[in-house]
């Protein structure tokens, strides 16, 4: 069965407020039924974000991640924490987060909402597109971290 990590912030509740998305919500229903599904938040604790979702019904998730440091630096110091549990997909709203957690081998899918997305991320956006031999030297990368044995130091 796939495990999958959710960022709450940007995925499920709105990063401004309480509210929720509703896409989110869908999809974390869906991920409930159908993986092991993680929740992962940069901005609440586990029990903000326990009565968070328990208001809301949320309750098929396995456990709640909580990760101390914002940005990409800290997005990636909590995925590490759960490398053993065979992460096969993270849900991610930030695409400099996603740049990152792809960078370090994990099979990331960049979640958006249009009222929040950035313009350089939509297709729309009529900026120059990554060279081609940019997008392949990373696809090659991410085989190689892969298929590269993870192995953590224990003290």
């Amino acid at each position: 069965m796939l495990a999958a990590v959710m960022v709450v912030e940007g995925i499920l509740r709105t990063p401004e407020g309480e509210g929720h998305y509703d896409t989110g919500w869908s999809l974390y229903q869906a991920l409930a039924k159908n993986t092991r599904l993680y929740l992962l938040s940069a901005v609440w604790t586990e029990e903000q974000s326990r009565l968070w979702l328990a208001k809301r019904e949320l309750r098929g998730h396995i456990n709640y991640i909580h990760q101390p440091a914002a940005g990409p630096a800290g997005r990636l110091e909590a995925l590490e924490r759960l490398r053993s549990w065979r992460v096969g997909l993270v849900l991610e709203p930030d695409p400099t987060c996603a740049a990152a957690e792809l960078d370090a081998g994990w099979n990331t899918a960049v979640i958006t909402h249009a009222a929040y997305s950035q313009p350089q991320w939509r297709p729309d956006y009529p900026g120059t597109p990554r060279p081609w031999d940019d997008l392949t030297e990373a696809v090659e990368r991410q085989t190689e971290l892969r298929l590269t044995p993870h192995r953590t130091e224990q003290p």
